[in-house]
Protein backbone atom coordinates (compact mmCIF):
# COMPACT_ATOMS: atom_id res chain seq x y z
CA UNK A 1 0.00 0.00 0.00
CA UNK A 2 1.33 3.07 -0.91
CA UNK A 3 1.27 6.93 0.69
CA UNK A 4 -1.77 7.60 -1.61
CA UNK A 5 -3.15 4.67 -1.42
CA UNK A 6 -3.22 4.39 2.32
CA UNK A 7 -4.72 7.93 2.73
CA UNK A 8 -7.25 7.53 0.32
CA UNK A 9 -8.83 4.44 2.43
CA UNK A 10 -8.11 6.63 5.99
CA UNK A 11 -10.33 9.34 4.30
CA UNK A 12 -12.88 6.83 2.77
CA UNK A 13 -13.36 5.54 6.70
CA UNK A 14 -12.98 8.81 8.36
CA UNK A 15 -13.96 11.91 5.68
CA UNK A 16 -12.29 13.96 3.49
CA UNK A 17 -11.12 17.54 4.19
CA UNK A 18 -9.77 20.12 2.39
CA UNK A 19 -6.69 21.04 4.84
CA UNK A 20 -5.62 16.71 4.34
CA UNK A 21 -3.75 14.75 2.31
CA UNK A 22 -0.74 13.79 0.78
CA UNK A 23 1.92 16.36 0.09
CA UNK A 24 4.33 14.20 -1.67
CA UNK A 25 4.93 10.79 -2.32
CA UNK A 26 7.51 7.91 -3.94
CA UNK A 27 5.29 5.53 -4.53
CA UNK A 28 7.39 3.14 -2.23
CA UNK A 29 4.94 0.39 0.17
CA UNK A 30 4.43 1.77 3.66
CA UNK A 31 5.50 -0.44 6.21
CA UNK A 32 5.25 2.18 9.01
CA UNK A 33 3.54 5.63 10.05
CA UNK A 34 5.29 8.75 12.14
CA UNK A 35 3.24 11.42 13.43
CA UNK A 36 3.91 14.70 15.08
CA UNK A 37 2.58 17.64 15.36
CA UNK A 38 4.46 20.56 13.98
CA UNK A 39 6.75 20.79 10.84
CA UNK A 40 10.01 21.42 12.54
CA UNK A 41 9.34 18.34 14.48
CA UNK A 42 9.74 15.92 11.93
CA UNK A 43 12.02 18.06 9.67
CA UNK A 44 15.26 16.14 10.67
CA UNK A 45 13.48 12.94 11.67
CA UNK A 46 12.71 11.61 7.76
CA UNK A 47 15.21 9.25 6.97
CA UNK A 48 13.06 5.90 5.84
CA UNK A 49 11.31 5.74 2.52
CA UNK A 50 8.85 3.34 3.37
CA UNK A 51 7.38 5.06 6.09
CA UNK A 52 4.51 7.86 5.81
CA UNK A 53 5.27 11.08 7.80
CA UNK A 54 2.59 12.71 9.09
CA UNK A 55 2.31 15.95 10.44
CA UNK A 56 -1.12 16.86 12.47
CA UNK A 57 -1.03 20.88 11.53
CA UNK A 58 -0.93 21.70 8.24
CA UNK A 59 2.07 22.70 5.68
CA UNK A 60 2.55 23.54 2.58
CA UNK A 61 -0.95 24.04 -0.18
CA UNK A 62 -2.91 22.83 2.72
CA UNK A 63 -2.22 25.26 5.15
CA UNK A 64 -3.50 27.58 2.58
CA UNK A 65 -7.08 25.88 2.75
CA UNK A 66 -7.54 26.53 6.10
CA UNK A 67 -8.89 29.82 5.83
CA UNK A 68 -11.82 27.84 4.32
CA UNK A 69 -11.79 25.74 7.52
CA UNK A 70 -11.58 28.19 9.42
CA UNK A 71 -12.33 31.87 9.57
CA UNK A 72 -9.50 33.17 11.85
CA UNK A 73 -7.26 31.66 9.10
CA UNK A 74 -6.14 34.35 7.02
CA UNK A 75 -4.55 33.30 3.14
CA UNK A 76 -1.97 36.18 3.31
CA UNK A 77 -0.73 35.73 6.43
CA UNK A 78 -0.41 31.91 5.70
CA UNK A 79 1.66 33.10 2.50
CA UNK A 80 3.76 35.36 4.57
CA UNK A 81 4.96 32.65 6.90
CA UNK A 82 7.85 30.83 4.38
CA UNK A 83 8.48 27.74 7.31
CA UNK A 84 4.99 25.99 6.32
CA UNK A 85 6.40 25.38 2.95
CA UNK A 86 10.13 24.10 4.37
CA UNK A 87 8.91 20.59 4.94
CA UNK A 88 7.46 19.72 1.67
CA UNK A 89 10.83 21.08 0.11
CA UNK A 90 13.29 18.74 2.54
CA UNK A 91 10.61 15.59 2.23
CA UNK A 92 11.13 16.13 -1.82
CA UNK A 93 14.49 16.51 -1.71
CA UNK A 94 15.27 13.23 0.12
CA UNK A 95 12.16 11.26 -1.74
CA UNK A 96 9.87 10.90 1.51
CA UNK A 97 6.41 10.48 1.72
CA UNK A 98 4.74 13.23 3.66
CA UNK A 99 0.94 13.85 4.66
CA UNK A 100 -0.85 15.98 6.65
CA UNK A 101 -4.20 15.05 9.15
CA UNK A 102 -5.19 17.99 10.76
CA UNK A 103 -9.22 17.98 10.74
CA UNK A 104 -9.62 14.95 9.73
CA UNK A 105 -7.61 13.25 12.70
CA UNK A 106 -9.78 16.09 15.16
CA UNK A 107 -13.15 14.76 13.33
CA UNK A 108 -11.54 11.72 14.67
CA UNK A 109 -11.17 12.68 18.52
CA UNK A 110 -14.49 14.46 18.20
CA UNK A 111 -15.96 11.47 17.28
CA UNK A 112 -14.79 9.39 19.57
CA UNK A 113 -15.21 11.92 22.41
CA UNK A 114 -18.84 11.83 21.41
CA UNK A 115 -19.58 8.43 21.64
CA UNK A 116 -17.88 8.84 25.21
CA UNK A 117 -19.72 11.33 26.25
CA UNK A 118 -23.46 9.72 24.67
CA UNK A 119 -25.96 10.06 27.57
CA UNK A 120 -23.85 11.78 30.04
CA UNK A 121 -25.37 15.14 32.25
CA UNK A 122 -23.51 17.70 34.46
CA UNK A 123 -20.69 16.39 36.65
CA UNK A 124 -20.80 12.82 34.71
CA UNK A 125 -19.44 15.12 31.64
CA UNK A 126 -15.99 15.78 33.60
CA UNK A 127 -15.91 12.76 34.89
CA UNK A 128 -15.89 10.84 31.53
CA UNK A 129 -13.34 13.72 29.73
CA UNK A 130 -11.34 12.92 32.24
CA UNK A 131 -10.84 9.10 32.11
CA UNK A 132 -11.34 9.60 27.77
CA UNK A 133 -7.89 11.67 28.17
CA UNK A 134 -5.95 9.39 31.09
CA UNK A 135 -6.19 6.82 28.22
CA UNK A 136 -3.25 9.05 26.65
CA UNK A 137 -1.80 10.64 29.40
CA UNK A 138 -2.15 10.19 32.75
CA UNK A 139 -2.06 12.47 34.76
CA UNK A 140 -2.76 14.71 31.73
CA UNK A 141 -2.89 18.50 31.51
CA UNK A 142 -6.41 20.00 33.42
CA UNK A 143 -9.38 21.00 31.27
CA UNK A 144 -10.73 24.49 32.24
CA UNK A 145 -14.42 24.96 32.31
CA UNK A 146 -15.37 28.49 31.71
CA UNK A 147 -18.36 30.09 34.39
CA UNK A 148 -20.83 29.70 32.36
CA UNK A 149 -20.35 25.98 31.58
CA UNK A 150 -19.79 25.66 35.17
CA UNK A 151 -23.50 26.56 35.65
CA UNK A 152 -24.72 24.12 32.79
CA UNK A 153 -22.61 21.30 34.25
CA UNK A 154 -24.55 22.07 37.94
CA UNK A 155 -27.75 22.27 36.58
CA UNK A 156 -27.27 18.73 34.51
CA UNK A 157 -27.00 20.13 31.47
CA UNK A 158 -26.02 17.81 28.27
CA UNK A 159 -22.75 18.41 26.14
CA UNK A 160 -21.37 18.65 22.48
CA UNK A 161 -18.11 18.14 21.16
CA UNK A 162 -17.29 20.81 19.13
CA UNK A 163 -13.21 19.61 18.69
CA UNK A 164 -12.88 19.65 14.79
CA UNK A 165 -15.70 21.77 14.17
CA UNK A 166 -15.03 25.62 13.66
CA UNK A 167 -18.38 28.17 13.40
CA UNK A 168 -20.57 26.36 15.31
CA UNK A 169 -23.62 28.44 16.88
CA UNK A 170 -24.13 27.89 20.29
CA UNK A 171 -27.76 26.72 22.07
CA UNK A 172 -28.54 27.73 25.31
CA UNK A 173 -28.44 24.79 28.22
CA UNK A 174 -25.72 23.22 26.02
CA UNK A 175 -22.38 22.39 27.19
CA UNK A 176 -19.67 22.86 24.46
CA UNK A 177 -16.12 20.46 24.61
CA UNK A 178 -13.97 22.82 23.18
CA UNK A 179 -9.83 23.52 22.67
CA UNK A 180 -8.32 26.06 24.52
CA UNK A 181 -7.97 29.86 23.07
CA UNK A 182 -10.42 28.12 20.27
CA UNK A 183 -13.51 28.07 22.31
CA UNK A 184 -16.56 30.15 20.46
CA UNK A 185 -18.76 30.28 23.33
CA UNK A 186 -18.15 30.71 27.20
CA UNK A 187 -20.53 27.41 28.11
CA UNK A 188 -17.29 25.47 26.81
CA UNK A 189 -15.34 22.98 29.14
CA UNK A 190 -12.17 23.86 27.08
CA UNK A 191 -8.95 21.16 26.39
CA UNK A 192 -5.79 22.49 26.51
CA UNK A 193 -4.80 22.38 22.81
CA UNK A 194 -1.57 20.15 23.05
CA UNK A 195 -3.48 17.42 24.83
CA UNK A 196 -6.28 17.55 21.66
CA UNK A 197 -3.43 17.41 19.22
CA UNK A 198 -1.79 14.30 20.74
CA UNK A 199 -4.46 12.60 21.17
CA UNK A 200 -6.41 13.28 17.54
CA UNK A 201 -2.78 12.08 15.96
CA UNK A 202 -2.72 8.74 18.29
CA UNK A 203 -5.93 8.00 16.76
CA UNK A 204 -5.20 8.67 14.00
CA UNK A 205 -1.88 6.69 13.73
CA UNK A 206 -3.30 3.49 14.82
CA UNK A 207 -6.12 3.07 12.10
CA UNK A 208 -3.47 3.99 9.70
CA UNK A 209 -1.35 1.35 10.87
CA UNK A 210 -4.45 -1.35 11.06
CA UNK A 211 -4.91 -0.53 7.39
CA UNK A 212 -0.90 -0.74 6.74
CA UNK A 213 -1.24 -4.05 8.67
CA UNK A 214 -3.86 -5.38 6.22
CA UNK A 215 -2.24 -4.68 3.43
Amino acid sequence: MTANELFSRMGERFGHYADCGVVCANGEPIRSVVCEIEWYMLYHMMTDRNALYVVHHPVSDFSLRLSGINPDEKQDDIRSDAQNWLLEFKARDLNMNLAVAHTMADKMLEAELSDCLEGARGPEIVTRINAFFNRFFNPHPAMVILPAARRLIDQGAPAQVVLGTYGYEPKEGVIYVDQCGMEESDQAVTIPHSLVDVAAMSLWKTAALSFVSES
